[in-house]
């Protein structure tokens, strides 16, 4: 092990690991903290019953079909599930940004501590070149996927949509939507996974420079870099 070297961090090799670290970790954290709700009030046809105000929270993973709501209105008990399965959307994209962050973390380490043999191995540059663009293309799939998946989050959440078609709504009269939920957080989430693509993308340039390929497009340059004058 060679001797703690934190020179790289001032090169964009490293400077974009520290980056990366950080914008990992902001993306799987805004979906996996989400929380927020929406509601809806059941109207009674016998007014003397009052109004029901039913409140759903939201949150990470959101399996909204797996929430078994029991609830008591105008006299009679009511037993419903919502609809939509949006769990392998926003796991896949946690699961990007948890691989993500591991990554950048051992990657820095590695740039730290072992930076020696990253320059005179060639096949440690060419693996992380390669482990790089695998998750700068996890990011493009996983941050559009949940692009879509949030999309469809926000319109389950939206009691416009579906109260029309619940049996506690048909049965006891008007049911009126309250709140449809504030999705901010998961709109911020979106943006920190391609902002995350994009770091990642921009990175594999200077890697790319480090591995044999280069080199051997560029004889010159590699000469150069060995301290020998090329003829």
């Amino acid at each position: 092990m060679d001797q703690m070297d934190t020179n790289i961090l001032k090169e964009p090799r490293g400077f974009l690991r520290v980056l990366q670290f950080v914008f990992a970790i902001c993306a799987f954290a805004t979906t996996t903290n989400f929380g927020s709700s929406f509601s809806f009030l059941v109207k009674c046809k016998n007014e003397t019953m009052g109004t029901t105000k039913i409140t759903q929270n939201i949150e990470y993973p959101f399996r909204f079909d797996h929430i078994i709501v029991e609830e008591k209105a105008c006299g009679n008990s009511y037993t419903f599930s919502y609809f939509g399965d949006y769990s392998s959307d926003a796991e896949f994209f946690v699961a990007a940004g948890v691989l993500a962050m591991l990554y950048s973390l051992a990657s820095l380490g590695f740039y730290c501590f072992f930076g020696g043999n990253y320059q005179t191995n060639k096949t440690f540059p060419l693996v992380d070149f390669l482990i790089t663009m695998v998750i700068a293309v996890f990011w493009l799939s996983g941050s559009a996927a949940w692009a879509s998946g949030v999309s469809a989050v926000k319109y389950v959440s939206d009691p416009n949509s579906w109260i029309k078609t619940m049996e506690i709504c048909m049965k006891n009269g008007d049911c009126t939507a309250v709140f449809a939920g504030n999705f901010a957080g998961l709109n911020i989430s979106i943006i920190f996974g391609f902002l995350n693509f994009f770091l990642w993308t921009v990175n594999l340039w200077f890697l790319y420079k480090e591995t044999s390929w280069f080199q051997q497009d560029n004889p010159a340059s590699a000469a150069g870099a060995g301290g020998v004058s090329p003829i």
